[in-house]
């Protein structure tokens, strides 16, 4: 994928010049029959200093709802906001009826809040989902699956619809095929649940592997579609719930979905998306247990927690079929969820403090571990389950002003390893030309001290504000990020 910040586009372009360079004055100077001194001379070249001209990209975004307000918009753009995740393709509501590709409302898709991200240089992950009555499989789940005799028409819809907003003055190449579809239908999710419902429980069903199978036979219909009207777009598998791991629980149905996706693939397993995509969320419990709420997952804990192991399923299972494509988290935060009402009706600043810890401790982490994206649910606050970064008039919140000062202090850096190991802290190390930058924290919420290389020069924490240290040893309880000279 073009934005992956290890590929060395300038070396291979050196080479690849190079090489034809030589090639050519070989040729040339074969077809004059020249002397050796005149060969040696025919097949000296000069390679330019190729450089890498693609703008950095960082690994960080949010659920944007819309782009409509200036003051969001400037505060995702301040606040180092490269990705939005939008949910604004809602085939239901653009083909309600089915007009075979003569009569869609447009005016359903928010064009105004696209051209905002693209003016602000912002990448958006658009979602496609929402099938319409007339092409349920399921009636009435709009959530659902798409009977097989409405596939061309769908297929002619995702061309209308990549053909219309790849291009400026919208420029959207990220497609996100449907949200968490790795659920199974029921009432009691809703019909036109924002949850995916391709999931089939049924073992008398032909749906194989959950309904995955037929996940993966839809995006044999449309990815070739998509990538002959755009093919520098990107197709994602919409973002898998993954509720259990099948490999430690038998009755676990619904993590059989994305291997069924796989084994869907035509003629090669994983030639119908380009890159995965995950969700994965941590509740708050109260003081000094946020991060163990993340790694203790109880489903995902023998993993490495709810968002790492996930993280290495996906990975695991990709490997089986000997497949390795990016790995985007769609949704992640720190929430309050309703079923905690001591800590959460409504949340205090106890819970705002933890949710801006968990802000470098979602994106270095996954940054650390090669996710290509990810994703705050979301910018706008309140959010669900208070999630959102902005509160409830959209005024920062503390999460907010760590992610703002993380992506101005991680810009144009490269991850180059683990530091501090075995010292009772997490540490990240980052480089930005001579500059070294560590991120540090303590997993168990305790205090550690620990003793810094002579060459620290500056401390901060979260937010950006100086720390001090004296004989080079830091208190290491939140997150600090430590400036060191080469």
């Amino acid at each position: 994928m073009k934005f992956r910040r290890k590929q060395p586009y300038w070396i291979i372009t050196s080479l690849v010049l190079g090489v034809a360079l030589v090639l050519i004055s070989v040729s040339a100077s074969g077809a004059q029959n020249p002397s050796e001194s005149d060969l040696a001379a025919s097949t000296e070249v000069y390679l330019p200093l190729m450089v890498n001209t693609y703008p950095w990209i960082a690994p960080i975004g949010a659920q944007v709802v819309d782009f409509n307000d200036p003051n969001v918009t400037a505060l995702a753009k301040d606040g180092g906001v490269q990705w939005a995740r939008m949910d604004v393709f809602r085939w239901g509501k653009i083909e309600p009826q089915n007009t075979n590709s003569s009569g869609y409302k447009w005016s359903a898709v928010d064009e105004s809040s696209l051209i905002a991200a693209h003016e602000n240089g912002i990448n958006v992950i658009g979602i496609i989902r929402d099938t319409p009555s007339w092409a349920q499989q399921i009636p009435p789940y709009s959530c659902g699956p798409i009977s097989q005799t409405a596939m061309p028409e769908f297929a002619n819809f995702v061309r209308d619809l990549v053909k219309r907003y790849s291009k400026p003055p919208f420029n959207v190449k990220y497609w996100e095929i449907w949200n968490e579809p790795d659920v199974v239908y029921s009432p009691e999710l809703g019909f036109d649940s924002v949850f995916g419902c391709w999931g089939n429980a049924d073992p008398g069903q032909s749906r194989e592997f959950y309904g995955g199978i037929y996940f993966g036979e839809m995006l044999n219909v449309i990815y070739p579609v998509i990538k002959s009207v755009d093919p520098d777009a990107e197709v994602g598998i919409g973002g898998l719930l993954l509720d259990c791991d099948p490999t430690i629980d038998k009755n676990c149905l619904s993590g059989l979905f994305f291997e069924g996706i796989l084994r869907s693939g035509k003629p090669f397993r994983g030639d119908n998306f380009d890159f995965v995509s995950y969700h994965g969320y941590t509740p708050y419990a109260g003081p000094s247990k946020s991060l163990s709420l993340d790694e203790g997952n109880p489903k995902w804990s023998h993993r490495g927690g709810v968002v790492l192991g996930k993280l290495a399923f996906i990975r695991e299972v990709m490997g089986k079929y000997g497949i390795d494509k990016p790995v985007f988290h769609t949704e992640g935060a720190l929430i309050c969820p309703e079923y905690l009402p001591a800590e959460c009706d409504p949340p205090g600043s106890d819970f705002e403090e933890a949710q801006a810890d968990y802000v470098p401790w979602l994106f270095v982490r996954n940054w650390a571990n090669d996710v290509d994206v990810t994703i705050w649910y979301q910018l706008q606050g309140p959010g669900w389950r208070y999630g959102g970064l902005l509160d409830e008039v959209q005024d920062p919140k503390p999460a907010y002003n760590a992610l703002k000062f993380l992506s101005q202090e991680l810009h144009s850096t490269t991850y180059s390893g683990r530091v501090l190991e075995g010292s009772g802290v997490a540490g990240y190390e980052f480089k930005k030309n001579d500059l070294r930058i560590w991120v540090l924290w303590s997993p168990d919420e305790v205090n550690h001290t620990v003793t810094l290389p002579s060459s620290a020069k500056k401390a901060f924490n979260l937010y950006g504000a100086p720390r001090t240290f004296s004989g080079n040893q830091i208190t290491v309880n939140r997150p600090v990020y430590i400036e060191l000279s080469p």
